[in-house]
């Protein structure tokens, strides 16, 4: 199996994200885990149809949430992180008796 990298494009620098919208278009463009933009707008939509309107304490930790997956896919230690994580796990695997 060869190792492909996770997002070879992501910026180092990652965009603005004030806004519901910038989250949206950074997810857009990519730039979150994949399928993060349709997870976002489902769970948007049924925490707005679930919660108070004078209450968006969850919407706000929902897209806090997105905001943090672009975040850590632009983080340029991403990558590497990732690939010792997995070849650490491969090391457990191939160490433990069946």
């Amino acid at each position: 199996m060869s190792e492909q990298p996770v997002h070879p494009e992501a910026p180092v620098e990652p965009p603005p994200m004030r806004t519901l919208g910038e989250v949206r278009a950074a997810l857009a463009a990519g730039l979150g885990f994949p399928g993060d933009l349709a997870r976002l707008e489902a769970e948007l939509a049924a925490t707005l149809d679930r919660v108070d309107f004078t209450d968006l304490r969850e919407v706000s930790e929902l897209i806090a949430t997105y905001r943090g997956h672009v975040l850590t896919r632009c983080d340029p230690d991403f990558e590497a992180s990732l690939a010792e994580g997995i070849e650490l796990a491969r090391a457990l695997k191939l160490e433990s008796p069946r």
